[in-house]
């Protein structure tokens, strides 16, 4: 036993341990856990532009693997092999949809569109088709067209608001609005020094006005208007029966308003003295006798 712990065994053991060690360094510098159970899968694309080892691979955004291994299909010259290693949990329904996605900065990721309509699922090892997706740019490429169109309306825009902001009538309507500025700031000053100086004088006679009722209120709550109303009734009462006897003609008051004939004679003697009267004033001799002795 001494005879194969030789100090050659021990150096090789050594360095078999520092190269696990070095792989699995390595390995975990990549972003892969070689501790970690894991299924793996081959991905077939025809363009990995910006992919290399160690890209995530992502479902729904949430990394659920990366990329272990590139290498060019000689095979079939139609692309690139990719061997993911994903999470032991993940299996990949049929027909789910690959694709390669990129950021802005160039970054890319690997995409797996889960097919939720079918129970069937790849096997670990497995080869996939998958599809290069748009990237920004090229987005940006496709909606160049549109942009140009914005931009050309954005200068339209800009043209009209310069035409705008240099016609003298614009800086005359500035003017005048601050003309009313000006004027609304008066106002307001005025407004706040009646408020200040005037409305306390107001409030003080608008509490004499109330103590005022109030006292009259008080002074005619001691007054006996119940009594002075029974009166005022009884009076309106006599009114009314001194009005209805004149109305009869069973009564002098009422005989006098009421008799036709009466009124006739009257008249007829008030105008029989008037004559009397006026004879009287021309010919007093006919009717005084003044004899002297």
């Amino acid at each position: 036993m001494k005879k194969f712990w030789t100090r050659e065994v021990k150096i090789g053991l050594s360095a078999i341990i520092c190269i696990i060690l070095m792989f699995i360094v390595i390995q975990f510098l990549k972003g892969i856990d070689v501790t970690k159970p894991a299924n793996y899968y081959t991905i077939r694309f025809d363009n990995v532009s910006d992919v290399m080892v160690s890209t995530p691979v992502n479902v729904n955004g949430y990394k659920v693997g990366v990329v272990h291994e590139m290498q060019y299909d000689y095979a079939s010259n139609q692309g690139a092999l990719v061997m993911i290693n994903l999470d032991k949990e993940l299996r990949i329904p049929r027909d789910s949809k690959v694709s390669i996605s990129k950021t802005i900065m160039g970054n890319a990721s690997i995409n797996i569109d889960l097919n939720p309509y079918v129970s069937v699922y790849y096997e670990s090892g497995d080869t996939l088709d998958g599809a290069t997706g748009s990237d920004l740019m090229g987005s940006l490429g496709n909606m160049m067209p549109e942009i140009s169109a914005i931009v050309s309306k954005i200068d339209s825009v800009l043209s009209g608001v310069n035409t705008l902001v240099n016609d003298p009538a614009l800086l005359a309507s500035i003017q005048r609005l601050d003309g009313i500025t000006a004027d609304l700031q008066s106002m307001t000053s005025a407004l706040d020094k009646t408020m200040k100086n005037d409305l306390p004088l107001i409030v003080d006679n608008v509490t004499n006005i109330t103590n005022n009722v109030d006292t009259l209120t008080a002074t005619l709550n001691t007054l006996p208007l119940e009594a002075t109303l029974a009166q005022v009734t009884t009076l309106l009462n006599n009114v009314e029966q001194a009005t209805a006897q004149l109305n009869q003609t069973d009564n002098t008051a009422g005989s006098l308003l009421n008799d036709k004939e009466l009124y006739e004679r009257l008249n007829k003697t008030v105008n029989s003295l008037d004559s009397l009267l006026i004879d009287i004033r021309l010919n007093p001799k006919r009717y005084i006798n003044v004899k002297v002795f």
